[in-house]
Order: C-alpha cells, then structure tokens, then sequence
C-alpha cells in the first residue's frame, strides 16, 4: 500500500510551534467535539427516549412526559429538515420556478425536494406503519436521519443517486462518493429496522452517533482545507459541516425544551405551559410612574404590560435624545484646541464609558436619584402647570389624545401640500402598463403632479384609519382582526407613496430657490403653530394634587400628598436615576463615535471652509457634522438598540419598565416560558422599529450628493 500520499498532506514540522499548531491542537478538538458530541447526544437520546414511552392503564396515559409522535416526528422531524433546506438554500430556487411554471428548474432542486419527500415518508412510516422501540430504533430513527442528512449536504450528490439506472450501476458502484452516499441510506435503514438485535448499537446510541459524526466532521474539515473548489460550492459545505458540528445542542435543546412542557413536576409544567390566558386576570401590584388610568384588582395584566412597555419607550427615547445632544458636545469638545476643555471631555468619556451600567445605575439612585428632587414643601409654578415635591415632579399634559391625532393630522396635511406646491415637473414620467403596476400606481390616470398629492393624502387617510382600528388591538379585547386590515392598508399605502416618488414625481423635483426655501420656512412654522393650538387648546391636563389621598378626612402631612393618575406627566426619582444613568452611559460612546467620524473627514474640507471665511461654529454646522453623519448614522443605530436594551436594567433602580413588570408577573404567577415570550416580543419589536428608523435614516442621508 501507497502511503506517500497521506504521509505527503501531514503537517510539517519545523519549530515546536509547528507541532503545536500542526498535531496537538487537532487532537485537542477531536477530543472536544467527541465529548461535546457523546454528551448533547445522550442528553437529547434519554429525553426522546422518555417522551415516546407509551404506557397506557385502562385508557390512562401513565407516563406524563409522554408525547404522541404524529406531535414529536412534526416538531423534531421538522426542525431537521427546515436546518436541512436552509443549508441547501433552493427553497428560493422552487418559489420562482413554480411561479414561472418551469418544471424543468424545479426538477433541479432534487436535493431539496428529496429531503421533503423523505420527510413526509417517514412522518407516514413512523405515525401510521411502523412500530419502533421506543428505547433504540425510535431515538435512532431521529438522530442517525439527521447525521445521514448531514453526509449527504456534505457529499451533495444527491442528484447522481436519483440518475442511477441499470445501464449505469456500474459506473455508480466505482465512484465512491456514491457509494459513501447511497451506502449511508442503506445503513440508515437497516440499523433503524433491526437495531434492537444489535445490543452493541442499541446500548450506546450515542456512542455510535457520535463517532460517525467525529469522523464525517474531521474528514470533511480536513478535504476542505485540502482542496480548492468554487466558493458557492466551498460556502455550501462550510454550512453543511456548521450544521453536522451543531446538530447534537440543536437536538438537545429543543427535546429539553419539549420535555420541560410536559415535565412530571406540576411547577415546572406551570413554567414552560404556554398559554397567555392568565394575561386576562387582573392584575394584584401598582407600579409607577403610571401612565395610564388603570387600577389594581381592577385591570387586567394586558394593560399593566401595556403601561410598561410606554415607560419603557418613554425612558429610552428621551434618553436617546439627550444622550445624542451631549455625545455630541463632548465629542467636538475632544477635538478642540482648548487643553482644558478637552481633558475635561476625555475624563468623561474614559470615566463612563469604562463603567458598568449597572453600577452606574445604583450609584446614581443612591446617591442623587433619591435625593432630588428635595423640597421642603409641595408647590405649583406657572400657574399650576408644574408640581414638585419630595417624590417628584409633574407637567401638564395633553390629557386629550383626540386633540393631539388631530394636531398630528393637520401637521401631515401641510406637509402634503408644501410638498405639491414645490414640485415641479419631472424630466420623465413612467406609465403602469402591467396589472402590478396599476396596484403600486393607482392614481397614475390624474397625472404626475394630482397622482403625487393624492398618493400623500391616502398615505395620511392611511394612517388615521390605522390609528383607529388598531387601538382596539392594543387595549384588552379584541381588534385583532381589523388591527391586521389597518397594517395591511398603511403598508400599502406606504408602498404607493414611494413608488410615486421613484418614478418620476418624487420629492427631489423641488424648487430649490431662495423663494422656495422661504416659503417652505414659513409654511412649517405656521404648520407647528396650528398643530400646537389644536394640540392644547381645552386639552391640556393639568396635574391634580390631593392632599387628603388616604381619604379620611385628615389633610397629610407635606411629603405624602398625592397626584391623581392621569392627570400629569410625572417624573420620579427612579425615572430621573433611569434617564440619567442612560444618557451617561451611552453619551460616552456617542461621543466617541462623532469624534471618529470627525477625523476621518479629509484635512482638505476644513481648509476649504476656512478659505470661506467660515466661523468654527459655522465650519462646524455646514461643513463638518453634515458629512460626518453619513458614517455616523449606522454606529448610532447600533448605540440606540443598545439604549433601548439596557432599559431593562431599570430593575436596578426599581423603575416600572417592561423588564420590572414582566419580572413581577413571573413571581406571581409562575408562568415562565409565556412571560419570557412576551418580553422577547418586545424587546425585539423595539429593536427593529429602531433599526427601520434608522435604516431609513441612513438611506436618507447616504443618497444626498456632497
């Protein structure tokens, strides 16, 4: 035997390092991943094992983390073969052929379709055919499918399998990729038929498993980086062996997670039982500051959540806000030619930026958020407008939310028409002829400049609409229906609305002049004063201080007396201690971002600006900060999520955001698994708003020419 062509791809050795890197790290990881490997897959095999035990007593289902497998070979199966088409990537492939009716292009997709049909097979054999052991064959028959699967991704050959024909056999019985593919299949199901009359199999699962995987993993890594192949192709396996090396913890996570829904232990079963009815229940705490009118024992849990997801955002957009306008001071302030200035801005940001947030939180309410406001007495300024005590301080507020729509909705419909009396004619107009084109252009028959104010006018009628049917959704019943109908429409009507602006009328075909530029001025002032007066007139609420609050009779003692819900914008101690550990934390890093985008603007702007006579400020204003926010904007997106998911540090400080409220429901009432849901939900939905405004932000400010 020939062994000058292994020896020949041995690492070499020259140095000790060369040894290191070369032999021992290797069979460092060969020894990792045989651990991990054995390890999640006895775990995931003893989990299975448990729930696919069927004892049955007169009709009673005696095992009770017993799940029926029509539910496990969905659910187990599914996860496979969705890890399975993910891998493959043709899924988009089929979608468009089928679209086009190209059978042809589907046809070759057979890998895909291979793993679907395989798929549904063995849904049918397993629910409905065979009857497999639930101790050997059925763990066997998830795990070894899914390492078979990954052999296959691997050697990617499945079309050569499926054009095997009597004329060719022998052809395929030569080639060995065939025959490592085809012989996988063939021992699959052998071994799951018979792998009770097999002890040495059956007894240690996870032992043979793992050692097919340990082999099929270090091989392929090894071929890999042997070889040179197309980088599709190289990218394709790459995944594949990711998904091999991930498959025993994504097994064992998702058995731990379904064994733990049926788990023996009723307060275990409480945890991971996922249903939200206990939302409906009222709700037994108070939390503040308190946004809405809502009473404990009363209210459901629906809108204590509701209330906490408000000062959530309440909390962070402010904070973004303030820390972006100091981040920003401090970072231009680190550039300056004054040494004291900006040894001063360094220190801040070296101070804070190196601190933890949650230390910094409890520094803050210990040390200043508790402390102020400290009045001796309760009073009102400005005429009643603003109330402060010991235990915080109150604005008016719009109290009427009708009021403000209305002031929201007049400020759009000025809008609307600052932008159709600055447009002008475009060079060129694109007519629909196609039936999607007449969806994305329904008002293209009036005309480019009637098309552009209609389409502004639907996306504002679009908006209201959707205001109105989904505040139903959002309170405790129902709506969800006509909630959906409402997203459907403003999303469209947003779709119709770009589609104009890119197709000939769009916002950029404006009247730039001097004249212009005045009479936009002039139009958004006017705009923000109609919008303020019908915002505040006989809307305001002002706040309501009661002094006998215990309602005995007895007017309290300063310090004790108390604001009626609803009827102030409140700002407490720990909403102060809350903003301010924010805005700190996170002007630090703002701050470093705009003075990094500052400096990698060419020397040659500022010169040019100072050859204008430009004052620093002005420098700074027209030239500077307008370029440097193009590379800004995307560092601020990731710094405004980050504001966003710190929010539920607030526990710290005992303020009532989502974190705080989702944290105390959990205590009451046990439920885990449903309450962390909700928490993902929100916080997730928070991010991607974030991410959108940004994103769109960022298209914004990208797309203007310097």
């Amino acid at each position: 035997m020939d062994f000058r062509g292994l020896t020949s791809s041995l690492p070499r050795v020259n140095t000790p390092r060369d040894f290191i890197t070369g032999y021992i790290v290797p069979i460092l990881a060969v020894y990792l991943f045989w651990g991990y490997s054995n390890k999640f897959l006895g775990m995931s095999i003893d989990y299975l094992s448990a729930m696919a035990r069927d004892i049955s007593v007169s009709g009673t289902q005696m095992n009770p983390s017993y799940y029926p497998m029509e539910n496990l070979a969905l659910i187990v199966g599914g996860i496979i073969l969705i890890c399975f088409l993910l891998v493959k990537n043709e899924l988009p492939t089929i979608f468009r052929a089928i679209r086009r009716g190209d059978f042809q292009d589907i046809l070759d997709c057979s890998t895909s379709l291979f793993a679907i049909i395989c798929f549904v097979i063995s849904y049918v054999l397993l629910t409905n055919v065979l009857e497999l052991s639930p101790g050997s064959q059925i763990p066997f028959f998830f795990f070894g499918g899914a390492v078979v699967a990954g052999i296959l991704l691997l050697q990617d050959n499945i079309p050569d399998l499926l054009a095997i024909r009597p004329s060719n056999i022998q052809y395929a019985i030569r080639e060995p990729n065939i025959l490592v593919s085809a012989g996988s299949i063939l021992v699959f199901v052998i071994l799951t038929l018979n792998i009770s009359m097999i002890p040495a199999i059956s007894q240690d699962i996870p032992f043979f498993l793992s050692v097919v995987t340990l082999i099929t993993v270090f091989y392929w890594t090894w071929r890999l980086s042997q070889e040179g192949m197309k980088p599709s192709v190289q990218e394709r396996r790459t995944a594949a062996l990711a998904y091999l090396a991930l498959l025993p913890f994504i097994s064992y996570l998702l058995l731990r997670v379904l064994y733990l829904q049926h788990d023996p232990d009723p307060v275990m079963a409480n945890r991971w039982e996922i249903k939200f009815d206990f939302m409906d229940a009222v709700n037994t705490f108070k939390i503040n500051p308190w946004p809405m009118e809502v009473e404990p024992n009363i209210d459901s849990r629906w809108l204590f959540l509701k209330a906490a997801i408000i000062n959530s955002a309440r909390v962070t957009l402010l904070s973004i806000v303030l820390c972006v306008i100091l981040g920003t001071i401090v970072g231009v302030t680190r550039l300056s030619n004054n040494k004291l200035a900006s040894t001063m801005a360094t220190v801040y940001v070296e101070v804070f930026r190196n601190l933890p947030l949650a230390v910094l939180l409890f520094l803050i309410a210990t040390q200043f958020g508790l402390q102020a406001p400290l009045f001796k007495e309760e009073t009102f300024l400005f005429g009643g407008a603003v109330f402060f005590s010991n235990q915080g301080i109150w604005f008016v507020t719009v109290a009427s939310y009708q009021r403000l729509l209305l002031g929201l909705v007049g400020l759009a419909l000025l809008r609307v028409a600052l932008r159709h009396m600055d447009r002008i004619e475009p060079r060129l107009v694109v007519t629909p002829i196609s039936t999607m084109g007449h969806l994305k252009r329904p008002f293209s028959a009036l005309g480019w400049k009637l098309e552009a104010l209609v389409s502004d006018i639907f996306l504002v009628a679009s908006a209201v609409v959707f205001i109105d049917l989904f505040i139903p959704f959002a309170s405790t019943h129902g709506g969800g229906g006509a909630a959906a109908v409402g997203v459907a429409l403003i999303v469209y009507a947003f779709m119709v609305t770009s589609t104009v602006d890119d197709d000939g009328a769009n916002t950029m075909e404006i009247d730039d002049s001097e004249s212009g530029i005045r009479k936009r001025f002039t139009i958004w002032v006017a705009g923000f004063a109609v919008a303020a007066g019908i915002a505040l007139s006989k809307g305001l609420s002002w706040p309501e201080y009661v002094k006998d609050w215990n309602g005995d009779g007895v007017i309290d003692a300063p310090g004790s007396w108390h604001i009626a819900e609803g009827t102030g914008f409140e700002i407490t101690p720990f909403f102060l201690a809350m903003m301010l550990g924010l805005t700190l934390f996170t002007a630090s890093t703002v701050a470093e971002i705009v003075r990094g985008s500052i400096q990698s603007l060419p020397r040659g702007q500022v010169e040019a600006a100072i050859s204008l006579s430009l004052s620093p400020f002005q420098r700074l204003r027209l030239v500077i900060l307008p370029q440097a926010l193009r590379s800004m904007v995307p560092l601020f997106n990731n710094q405004f999520m980050n504001v966003w998911k710190n929010s539920s540090l607030a526990v710290i400080v005992a303020y009532s955001d989502i974190f705080y409220v989702i944290l105390v429901m959990m205590n009451n009432v046990g439920k885990l698994i449903p309450l962390f849901i909700l928490l993902l939900i929100t916080y997730q939905a928070g991010s991607l708003a974030i991410s959108a405004v940004m994103n769109w932000y960022n298209t914004r400010v990208t797309s203007v020419k310097i």
